[in-house]
């Protein structure tokens, strides 16, 4: 599955609190509503950061930029990622909610599940880390030295890692941003991004902190990747879910003929106080 994923912040002027309300609330419904969001995105998780956060406990500092959240997608090809850009629905519904910093850090990626406990889905606590990929290590030499490295992190990581994925850059294009509000992001600076599951906070700093574990881990990392490398420790929240059996979310109402969605969606969003307007959509009556 390729996978979307990126890393942002409020804007200086907001508040966290705000932003994460904007992002956690109004976004989400706004992207139920976006047809051709809903018939794209085949899976959607948000990542909130939590406050008081001790970065020296972790593999990697914490990113300069101070991101607050990261999103990640999943899609089945790359040509419906930039659907969504290109269509009508999502730049008139999606792109004036302009509640997010500017500055983002995007990644295409492809993900593989190297390890997970019997029954473990996803959500809860989890340690993201962006990789830096070294300059003298070609992207070919870096994944199959990140695979090697998948298989030392699952044996270090015996009682407390619950879940890990690893995702690997993809030759996506940077264009598909163009004239998009992510335009002004980073494109695939990241050759490695892995995601590791624990049960809490502190499971994270004893995974990381353990000074046996933390020498294997950062001999591994060593052959792969440079100082930029960077670690977020988040919460997550799985918004729906089209792929993983047993946790298939309900089809969006927004793609059901004849339900209130994709009644007010069949209304447009364009022609308000416009006199003339195309009043077509206005033939089905809401009752």
């Amino acid at each position: 599955m390729l996978k979307f994923m990126l890393a942002s912040r409020s804007k200086p002027e907001h508040t966290k609190e705000r932003y994460y309300f904007e992002w956690g609330i109004i976004h989400v419904a706004l992207m139920l509503g976006t047809p051709t969001v809903m018939s794209t995105f085949r899976r959607y998780a948000q990542h909130f950061v939590p406050d008081g956060l001790e970065g020296d406990k972790l593999l990697f500092p914490f990113s300069t930029m101070a991101w607050e959240n990261m999103a990640d997608h999943w899609l089945e090809t790359w040509a419906d990622l930039v659907l969504p850009f290109k269509a009508d629905d999502y730049p008139s519904r999606m792109q004036p909610h302009n509640f997010g910093d500017s500055n983002f850090d995007l990644q295409l990626m492809t993900g593989e599940e190297l390890y997970a406990q019997d029954g473990y889905y996803d959500g809860g606590i989890k340690l993201v880390q962006f990789l830096h990929r070294r300059p003298d290590v070609s992207l070919d030499e870096f994944k199959a030295k990140y695979r090697a490295h998948g298989d030392v992190l699952v044996e270090s990581g015996c009682g407390l890692l619950r879940k890990y994925v690893q995702n690997t850059e993809s030759q996506g294009d940077p264009a598909y941003f163009k004239g998009t509000l992510f335009e002004r992001g980073g494109v695939n600076t990241y050759s490695g991004v892995e995601e590791l599951w624990f049960d809490d906070v502190d499971a994270v700093y004893e995974f990381c902190s353990d000074p046996q574990r933390r020498a294997t881990l950062l001999e591994s990392y060593a052959g792969l990747v440079d100082d930029g490398a960077y670690s977020m420790v988040t919460t997550e929240r799985v918004v729906f879910d089209f792929v993983t059996p047993g946790h298939i979310s309900p089809q969006p109402a927004v793609l059901k003929e004849g339900t209130l969605e994709a009644i007010v969606d069949a209304q447009g969003y364009t022609g308000w106080w416009v006199p003339g307007w195309d009043k077509r959509a206005h033939t089905t009556p809401v009752t």
